[in-house]
C-alpha cells in the first residue's frame, strides 16, 4: 500500500502559549515507556508495506534520543533494508547536538523541520519558545555542516503585538539563512491554548493579510515556489510528506492524538497519555473514534484539501469520483468569485487567485453551496 506515516512525539519542555497540539510535559523517564508502547501500536496495526514517507511530528522529537529513534525505524525499512524516501523530522532550536545530527543522517533522516517561528526575542518570549535568535542560526548552521540538504524553517505570522517591521526582519534571516523549505503560518487561536485563556487577540483581518501577502512577495522575489498556501519551497524540495495528506493518499498515525485516513475512513487517537497506555499495555490499539466518509464528507475534504494546493484541483475529477453533477448556482458562484480576482478556473482545474490566498476558509465555504451538498447527500 502507498501510504505516509506520521509518528506523534508529544514531549516538550513547557507548554507554548499558541500549541493546541496533544503534548506531554513529562521528562526523559518517561521517553522510552513511550517509544516501547509505539511499537506495540505499530505491531497491532499490521500496516502491510514499508510507508512512502515518513514523518516524525510533536511535540519535540528532537528531545528524543537517538537510539530510541533507531528503535522506531527498525520495523520500517522496506524490504532490502531502505528506508521510506523521504524521512523528516521536527526539531526545536536549542535541542541539537553534532552527536545527533550525526546519528540521525545514519538512520536516514534526509528532511529537518526547524520551528524558529520568529527571530525575534520579544515574539519568541511572549509566545512561551525557550530557544533564542542566536540557538535557530546556530543550529541551522549546525545541520548545514551535518551535511543536510533539505531544511524547512517554520514560521508564525501575526502573533499578538508583532510589529510588521519584525516580521519584515523574520523574512531578511529567510534570506540570509536561505532554506530550501519555508512554512509560514497565520496565527488562529484555538479554545485550548493558553493565549486563547487570556484572551490575547489576533490582529485585525487586513492586518493578518498584509503579514501573509509580505511573506508571499518576499519568498516569490527570493525564488521560493509557492505550491501550498502556508508553504514555499525550492525546485524539488515540497515536501511530499505532507503533499501526500493534500492529494488523499493514505496515511496512518501512531502516538497520542495521532488521526489516520485509510480506505475511505478516519479515525484518531486518544489524546490522553494514561488512556493510551492503558489501551496499548492490554495490546489494544488506543482509539478515540472513527468515521466512515460520506459522499458530502468526501467532498469537502475535496475542496478543502484541493484549494490548498496553489496549483488547484480536477473538479471534474472529484464529480466523476462521487457521481454527480454540479448545479448551475455553483457555476455562478465561481464565476463572481472569479470576477473579484479570488479564484482562477479554466472549466476543469479550480484554484485560489493570489488575492484568494489568505481567505482560503471562506472562498471554500463559499462554494461548497447548500445546491451542491444537496446533490452529494442524494446520493447513496
Amino acid at each position: 500500500m502507498n501510504y505516509g506515516l506520521y509518528i506523534h512525539i508529544p514531549f516538550c519542555e513547557q507548554h507554548c502559549h499558541y500549541c493546541a497540539f496533544a503534548i506531554s510535559t513529562e521528562r526523559s523517564p518517561a521517553y522510552a515507556p513511550y517509544v516501547d508502547r509505539l511499537l506495540r501500536e505499530l505491531r497491532l496495526s499490521e500496516l502491510a508495506g514499508g510507508p512512502r514517507t515518513l514523518y516524525l511530528g510533536g511535540g519535540t522529537p528532537s528531545l528524543l534520543d537517538p537510539g530510541l529513534i533507531r528503535r522506531l525505524f527498525e520495523p520500517l525499512g522496506r524490504p532490502g533494508g531502505r528506508m521510506p524516501e523521504e524521512v523528516t523530522i521536527e526539531a526545536n532550536p536549542g535541542t541539537l547536538t553534532d552527536a545527533g545530527l550525526a546519528a540521525w543522517r545514519d538512520l536516514g533522516i534526509n528532511r529537518i523541520s526547524l520551528g524558529a517561528q520568529s527571530f525575534d526575542e520579544t515574539d519568541l518570549e511572549r509566545a512561551g519558545r525557550l530557544h533564542s535568535n542566536r540557538d535557530t542560526i546556530r543550529d541551522y548552521e549546525m545541520l548545514c555542516r551535518a551535511g543536510f540538504e533539505n531544511i524547512n524553517l517554520d514560521l508564525i505570522a501575526g502573533l499578538p503585538g508583532q510589529e510588521p517591521r519584525r516580521w519584515l526582519q523574520n523574512l531578511d534571516w529567510v534570506e540570509r539563512l536561505a532554506p530550501e523549505h519555508v512554512s509560514v503560518y497565520l496565527l488562529e487561536l484555538e479554545d485550548s491554548t493558553i493565549w486563547a485563556r487570556q484572551e490575547q487577540g489576533v490582529h485585525p483581518d487586513d492586518t493578518h493579510a498584509w503579514f501573509y501577502e509580505a511573506a508571499a512577495d518576499r519568498l516569490g522575489q527570493l525564488g521560493y515556489r509557492h505550491y501550498e498556501v502556508s508553504s514555499w519551497a525550492r525546485p524539488g524540495k515540497e515536501c511530499r510528506h505532507n503533499l501526500g495528506y493534500w492529494n488523499r493518499v493514505p496515511y496512518r498515525g501512531l502516538g497520542l492524538g495521532a488521526h489516520s485516513f485509510i480506505d475511505n475512513e478516519r479515525f484518531w487517537n486518544t489524546r490522553s497519555m494514561s488512556v493510551y497506555a492503558g489501551h496499548l499495555d492490554r495490546d489494544e490499539l488506543p482509539l478515540d473514534g472513527a468515521e466512515t466518509l460520506s459522499p458530502r464528507m468526501r467532498l469537502e475534504e475535496a475542496f478543502l484539501l484541493g484549494l490548498r494546493q496553489v496549483s488547484g484541483f480536477d473538479v471534474g475529477s472529484v464529480a466523476s469520483e462521487l457521481g454527480f453533477g454540479y448545479p448551475e448556482e455553483w457555476f455562478e458562484r465561481v464565476r463572481f468569485l472569479e470576477s473579484a480576482g479570488l479564484v482562477e478556473f479554466d472549466g476543469r482545474i479550480l484554484k485560489l487567485a493570489p488575492r484568494g490566498w489568505v481567505l482560503a476558509s471562506g472562498i471554500t465555504e463559499e462554494l461548497l453551496c447548500p445546491p451542491l451538498l444537496s446533490i452529494c447527500e442524494a446520493i447513496l
